[in-house]
């Protein structure tokens, strides 16, 4: 087409490019695709070329012809580049330069050197049949991945367009043969314009079909994908509230008997007090004695009942910083009746400057209460019973270990250890690692059990330190 004498069609099916190119920025704007401002690109580019052909028949060297040739051919890249954007496989800029250059020098031997007009033509239609055929190979491939209705449509269009500038290219080189120019040239000329006009219109409405499709299926996808994460938090806190409860059931009756020691000080201390002032035998002082006895477990009673309706109550979960060397001495009160009725020793180095990251209190908390549990479980199956916590920090990090004496772990079965309802205990869920791991995650941290040196298994909890709990 381009490089032969121009006529009418060209002006015509540029002006509907640049039209539509137009009218497929302003649809698609908003949307910010990169491959959307190629297509438009590509329009523009394509509808420069026809006009300066069009209009600069006369015009002597490289500013008439091979200049409008360079633009449309300018043009057809962008187009196919926008497809492959769209899929994921752009060409690299450097190899569309090359390109266009390659056709220039081809394209000005022929004009320059041999100076046949037709060959030259020749030339020119069949690089745009074969860029026309990229356009249709890809919106074909956008057509079956996604079942686009508007990439095939442009790949229906631009296969009827390569079918009439492959008729158009016989033609040419049956006029090369015969050594004169065919009469039904400008009739091709026409019908080429015709079918270009309907491809231009035909592709730019799928193409906008194309991006606005894409653009719903990512808002739906993305709708999805968060409606899943809250799903899975919700079922999350859940399982983690179930389990809590479940810890505390288990430990019921070891409560209990934490509970009845207070009590029990409360009960004698006020028989004392009774028994004394009934005989007046009790001056003020030793009434103040008895009193602040009854006080002080009274007080501890209160905070054992504070622990537990801390722990067991369901919530939103809370961000602010987090002493990990509070919550461990914290539950390792909880656990003591155990930790003293399996004779288990416990190695945790006396209180030194706060650790302290950020998360929700209860959830840490219950992350080490997993840990300690799992550790007392592991260390019955030993007669020496021990268990050493250590709590580390990095310039970035804090970590907290918790290594027992027990037998350790099973090779055969450390890849499941963690996997949710994978348990090797005859009343377990298999959920108390798992849930530990899900906390650790939300809270940007890391979860690791491993067989520990010289024996017995070591848990590792890593989470991000706080400024002001670092160094």
């Amino acid at each position: 087409m381009i490089g032969s004498e121009g006529t009418p069609v060209y002006l015509i099916l540029g002006l509907i490019c640049l039209i539509m190119s137009a009218i497929t920025w302003v649809v698609l704007a908003h949307q910010r695709s990169h491959a959307a401002a190629y297509w438009c690109l590509g329009n523009l580019l394509f509808a420069g070329g026809l006009l300066l052909d069009w209009h600069g028949q006369g015009t002597p060297g490289w500013t008439g012809l091979p200049l409008a040739n360079l633009i449309a051919l300018g043009g057809l890249l962008s187009g196919v580049q926008a497809l492959r954007l769209d899929q994921g496989a752009p060409w690299r800029p450097l190899g569309m330069a090359l390109t266009s250059l390659g056709f220039l020098l081809a394209y000005e031997f022929l004009r320059q050197e041999l100076g046949h007009a037709t060959l030259r033509a020749g030339f020119v239609t069949l690089v745009w049949l074969l860029l026309v055929l990229q356009v249709a190979r890809w919106a074909w491939r956008i057509a079956r991945q996604r079942r686009s209705k508007g990439a095939m449509a442009i790949a229906a269009s631009q296969l009827l367009l390569a079918g009439g500038l492959f008729i158009h290219l016989v033609e040419l080189i049956r006029d090369a043969g015969r050594g004169e120019a065919s009469t039904l040239h400008l009739l091709h000329i026409g019908f080429l314009g015709s079918v270009g006009v309907l491809t231009v219109l035909v592709s730019d409405v799928g193409f906008i079909g194309i991006i606005l499709e894409r653009s719903v299926r990512e808002r739906l996808e993305a709708a999805a994908s968060q409606a899943r994460m809250e799903e899975s938090l919700r079922l999350s806190n859940q399982l983690a509230q179930l389990d809590r409860q479940r810890s505390l059931g288990l430990m019921a009756a070891t409560l209990a008997h934490e509970l009845n020691q207070p009590l029990t000080a409360i009960l004698a201390s006020a028989q004392a007090a009774r028994r004394g002032t009934a005989a007046k035998r009790l001056d003020s002082v030793q009434s103040l004695e008895l009193l602040d006895k009854v006080i002080l477990n009274t007080r501890r009673i209160s905070g054992i009942t504070d622990r537990i309706r801390s722990f067991i109550r369901p919530g939103q979960a809370l961000s602010a910083p987090v002493d990990l060397v509070r919550i461990t001495r914290e539950m390792l009160e909880l656990m003591q009746p155990d930790l003293r009725r399996h004779g288990v020793r416990v190695a945790f180095p006396a209180a030194g400057e706060p650790v302290l990251v950020q998360g929700d209190a209860v959830q840490l908390s219950q992350v080490v209460l997993n840990a300690l549990r799992n550790a007392i479980e592991a260390v019955q199956l030993v007669p020496d019973r021990s268990l050493e916590i250590m709590l580390t920090r990095s310039a970035s990090e804090a970590a907290l270990c918790l290594r027992d004496s027990g037998p350790g772990l099973d090779p055969a079965l450390a890849g499941q250890v963690g996997t949710p309802y994978f348990t090797t205990k005859e009343q377990g869920l298999g959920l108390g690692l798992s849930i530990s791991t899900a906390i650790l995650q939300q809270h940007q941290g890391s979860l690791t059990l491993r067989n520990a040196e010289g024996g017995g298994a070591c848990v590792d909890i890593r989470l991000p330190l706080l400024a002001e709990g670092g160094s």
